[in-house]
């Protein structure tokens, strides 16, 4: 069958298969009588219509659709589905006509999703006596200020008062104002939780400093307004985590680096080991330290000289030789090395650096570990015919990387459109390198997922030839 031209035969096809998956893919180009056929065979048994309303991946067409149901399992499955969109939220927070009324439990999983429209926020907010309910409301990162402010009058005398100000502090709409309010009376955590904010104002910053609370302290450590005297103060902290988030801190000096490079903790020496401003001399600290993590990350580290990493090659450990082989500024002459190592995990870091050249995929090819052989298949450098033998690899691992390569040609590609993995399939859907026609022949695919995708990516494709 050819591939339909225009959005009414692909919706005429969509009915006459009689998939429901089919016919929530095509949903939304649909109109007339041939949207309500369509409905009525994704709704016409009840054990359909609860699966769309759950499905993470149900389009919001067909969740809109739903909204108007009277069966209080598909409200439930509806309210907790993350795609329901902001008009079906409206729909299924008023009350039915028929008396059919919204228990608490309804009411919170509308107060806490991401699509409830602010307006019924406001409405659950200001008259929703459910403390449950409103808490949900404090937490919904799409709340406005206005809505918060009007949340923080009506708990303050309520004993969840604390969870609510924790709550608010965690909102990114939380305005500067809001967290000075809450900062002064609330407990250590909800303090963090305001030192963290990305609206909490310098004066509260200057006010930490003087808060004991370690809590407090390893939020406010990373914070980069932090003087350097108050650095200076808290890479002294007897906390390790305090000094671990002080070691991650942009603004610290190299007088500050130099001195956290000896740390007794492991921890806040790997922390170092990461940064991009270490100097010739904090490198040559680290490169010699007991702890293979800190040499593994001061390995992974793009600053790091050519001859660090030769020396870092050389590490009694394979993890630390794989960071090597991970850095984006290894050099081909190391790769070549480390494409021999006896560890595998090291020669499938090689496999998977993009740096690595073709001669060196062509030796790892010939390699039997199924790491190594799926880092050959992901990289653009191996050749076509190296590729399409990976394809017929019994290893799931090594065809994905052929698919994920953005090298692979349409030649290479065809063959996976029988792989016996229903992901690989669906994933060749969106791939660029192959013609329509192909992705046509994947309409009949055994799996329900795969159908679904091969129309909706139809159904936009026509979308888009009508925009342009």
């Amino acid at each position: 069958m050819g591939i339909p031209d225009n959005a009414d035969d692909l919706v005429k096809l969509a009915i006459k298969t009689g998939d429901v998956y089919i016919a929530a893919a095509v949903h939304k180009v649909a109109i007339g009588s041939d949207r309500k056929q369509l409905e009525s065979l994704m709704f016409g048994k009840r054990r359909n219509a609860l699966m769309l309303a759950r499905w993470e991946h149900t389009p919001a067409s067909v969740l809109q659709a739903l909204s108007n149901s009277t069966d209080r399992a598909v409200v439930l499955r509806l309210d907790k589905n993350p795609n329901t969109p902001s008009q079906a939220m409206s729909n299924l927070y008023a009350e039915e006509e028929d008396g059919f009324k919204r228990s608490l439990s309804l009411t919170m999983l509308i107060a806490q999703h991401q699509h409830t429209p602010i307006s019924i926020l406001e409405c659950i907010a200001k008259f929703d006596n459910d403390i449950e309910s409103l808490i949900a409301v404090s937490r919904n990162p799409t709340v406005n200020a206005d809505v918060l402010r009007v949340l923080m009058g009506r708990m303050a005398t309520s004993h969840k008062f604390e969870l609510f100000k924790k709550n608010v502090a965690a909102n990114p709409s939380t305005t500067s104002d809001l967290l000075e309010e809450i900062y002064s009376e609330s407990d250590a955590y909800t303090r963090a939780a305001v030192i963290s904010h990305a609206n909490c104002p310098r004066s509260l910053i200057e006010h930490a400093v003087n808060d004991d609370d370690v809590v407090v302290m390893r939020q406010l450590v990373v914070d980069k307004r932090l003087t350097k005297d108050v650095l200076a103060r808290l890479v002294l902290s007897k906390d390790k985590a305090v000094r671990c988030s002080v070691a991650s801190n942009l603004a610290l000096t190299k007088m500050l680096i130099k001195q956290l490079v000896r740390d007794d903790s492991n921890a806040v020496r790997r922390e170092i080991a990461a940064r991009a401003d270490l100097t010739a001399a904090n490198i040559k600290c680290l490169m010699s330290d007991s702890d293979h993590w800190v040499r593994m990350w001061l390995a992974r580290n793009p600053i790091v000289p050519r001859k660090v990493l030769e020396r870092l090659s050389l590490d009694q450990h394979a993890d630390v030789r794989r960071a090597v082989a991970r850095n984006p500024r290894c050099p081909i002459g190391l790769l070549k090395i480390l494409a021999k190592d006896e560890n595998s995990w090291v020669r499938s870091a090689v496999a998977y650096q993009h740096k690595s050249p073709k001669r060196l995929m062509l030796g790892l090819a010939e390699d039997t570990d199924v790491d190594v052989l799926s880092g050959v298949a992901n990289n653009p450098h191996t050749p076509q015919r190296i590729l399409q033998k990976l394809t017929t690899s019994p290893e799931a691992d090594i065809r994905r990387g052929v698919i994920l390569n953005n090298k692979a040609r349409r030649n290479t590609l065809l063959p996976l459109l029988e792989d016996p993995y229903y992901l690989h399939r669906l994933m060749l859907v969106d791939s660029s390198k192959l013609k329509e026609k192909d992705k046509w022949h994947l309409r009949n695919d055994p799996d329900f997922q795969v159908r679904f995708v091969v129309f909706k990516w139809f159904v936009n494709r026509l979308n888009k030839v009508i925009v342009q």
